[in-house]
């Protein structure tokens, strides 16, 4: 048995990143960039007005007051998408915002500060020269970096990458991750239960869901029952993915098949078995496949251990593959609310909290019941508040380190 950080860091040590491939931009975001991204041309690429309003020469309106409005000839009109027009001494333009600021003219009098009778204009206030004009080149000049390979794109990154004409973009591939989960008492939604002992899967779902969460693309490859011949065949399903994922046969019963059929029948090399955590213990991992770049990941069947260990291990071997430079969920400090006890400290653990953030900081609320086989405690839960190795008891207002997997609770119902 291991203990957790060398377990991760043999995972991360081992996995690889994965390919490059071309995408559209409408199938980019959250995709991570595999190439730099540079302007074609500068944006705006030129001046052009800020407001609605009147673009002038400065020159015109130095001496503009209230009770003493400059009174200019309206000329033309200026607009976004439209022509270039010219300004001449004691003549002013319509513009409005986009618009090309005219020739000869270098500030613009928004709207509010004129009055209109006929084709002259009043302006009332004396702006300083450049007023509401955004100048060439504002937001970027041409051959500037805008984007750097390893990025995740977010909405505002797949604007620029529109903006600079760039239609498709090399990102990383996603991972596809075999999901095989095990057991005769398994049963897949709307199966019939014939038997006391039959449970419905909810670790197959709970798995896909996190592995899009994470960046990879699931693929269910069925569910084998605790036969060498089931599993055999359906093992034989993951030869096409880059990681396989198997979920319960794993522990040491005469009916936990996993880890032996996958050294058998892939040529999985096992790097370690057991790690001193709590969810979790009896997880495997190993690399297989051609140089060894693929990953196998044996998990418990229960349903908590299953996500505590693909959300501390499987995860950051997903993002790791798909190019992310951040691996790792947010860690915040908390003060733990009710405390936390334990008969044992032997092995870091995992424990389901709930987080409000309070004008005092983070607060966390342990769920009442810890068992690895409570879903209910991850459907309540926000984090998993870390104990570490030989720590018994956290009281009441202690501080506790939490590795945060979902920020909803940050979210508003109103400003």
């Amino acid at each position: 048995m291991i203990d957790f950080k060398e377990a991760v860091n043999i995972i991360l040590g081992n996995t690889k990143q994965l390919g490059l491939e071309k995408v559209f931009l409408n199938q980019a975001v959250n995709r991570v960039l595999a190439e730099d991204i540079y302007a074609d041309m500068d944006n705006p690429p030129a001046d052009n007005s800020g407001m609605d309003g009147f673009a002038v020469r400065y020159e015109d309106i130095a001496n503009a007051t209230e009770e003493n409005p400059a009174v200019l000839k309206i000329v033309g009109e200026a607009k976004a998408g439209g022509e270039l027009v010219k300004v001449e001494p004691k003549t002013a333009s319509y513009i409005y915002t986009g618009g090309l600021i005219p020739e000869g003219a270098d500030t613009v009098v928004q709207k509010e500060l004129t009055k209109v009778e006929g084709d002259k204009v009043y302006i009332y206030k004396a702006l300083p020269k450049g007023s509401n004009i955004r100048p060439q080149g504002g937001d970027y000049k041409k051959g500037e970096l805008l984007i750097q390979k390893g990025t995740k794109l977010r909405p505002a990154e797949i604007g620029i990458l529109s903006s600079v004409n760039k239609p498709t973009v090399y990102v990383y591939q996603k991972p596809r991750v075999a999901i095989l989960t095990t057991g005769d008492e398994i049963l897949d939604v709307a199966e019939d239960r014939t038997k006391l002992s039959q449970i419905r899967t909810s670790n197959t779902y709970t798995l896909y869901s996190q592995v899009l969460e994470a960046g990879g693309e699931p693929v269910i490859i069925g569910f084998s029952k605790d036969t060498p011949e089931d599993t055999k065949t359906k093992l034989s399903f993951a030869k096409s993915c880059d990681i396989l994922l198997t979920t319960g046969g794993i522990s040491v019963g005469e009916y936990d098949l996993i880890k032996d059929f996958v050294v058998k029948e892939l040529g999985v090399e096992i790097l370690f078995w057991k790690v001193r955590q709590k969810p979790g213990k009896p997880v495997a991992f190993g690399v297989w496949g051609e140089e060894k770049r693929k990953l196998f990941f044996g998990i418990p069947g229960n349903p908590v251990a299953a996500m505590v260990v693909f959300e501390n291990m499987v995860k950051p071997a997903i993002k790791k593959m798909t190019g992310n430079k951040k691996l790792f969920n947010p860690v915040v400090n908390a003060k733990l609310k009710g405390g936390f006890k334990r008969k044992k400290g032997e092995r870091l653990e995992f424990i389901r909290v709930k987080l409000e953030l309070t004008d005092e900081g983070f607060v966390a609320t342990p769920f009442g019941k810890q068992g690895s086989n409570i879903l209910t405690g991850m459907v309540f839960a926000h984090g998993f508040g870390i104990v570490d190795v030989g720590i018994t008891e956290i009281k009441d207002g202690e501080i506790i380190k939490v590795s945060v997997f979902d920020t909803s609770f940050m979210e508003r119902e109103s400003l």
